[in-house]
């Protein structure tokens, strides 16, 4: 039996994304960059419908911490799937500024965050775009490959 890899957690989390988008939302993802745009929604709605403050917490419960880091997962893995299949790389939790802590996605030189951008956007608002930051790593990924 083969050892599960880092890789095929975060394509398992992809998976999962995707399921829920066409479950909850009835969105169908395609893994295209364009369906980034329809991730950058959902995650708006899910935004909007956490608790804010100590008093909307209080009130309104919502979901716990380990929950939206599991959600930010997910959705991290759905970006990176999105961003690994249009721009190849590889998946590891090796960084030099994190060894073994932080999923990560190495891509053209580029060391990128999906999840924890994702759980930024969750917890941030609008400032952390989903579907800007692809069109800042896509310029990136393009002018380093010129």
């Amino acid at each position: 039996m083969s050892e599960v890899t880092i890789t095929d957690m975060m394509q398992a989390y992809a998976q999962d994304a995707v399921d829920y988008a066409g479950n909850q939302f009835r969105v169908d993802l395609d893994f295209s960059e364009n369906s980034l745009e329809q991730v950058e929604q959902i995650l708006a709605t899910l935004h909007n419908d956490l608790p804010k403050g100590a008093l909307g917490k209080l009130f309104k419960g919502g979901p716990s911490q380990e929950q939206i880091r599991d959600m930010a997962k997910m959705w991290g893995g759905y970006v990176g799937e999105v961003i690994r299949q249009r721009w190849g790389g590889e998946w590891t939790t090796e960084t030099a500024a994190h060894p073994g802590t932080v999923i990560t996605l190495r891509v053209l030189g580029y060391d990128i965050f999906p999840s924890a951008k994702v759980h930024k956007r969750l917890t941030n608002g609008s400032e952390d775009n989903i579907w800007h930051y692809y069109q800042v790593i896509r310029q990136n990924f393009e002018t380093a490959q010129q």
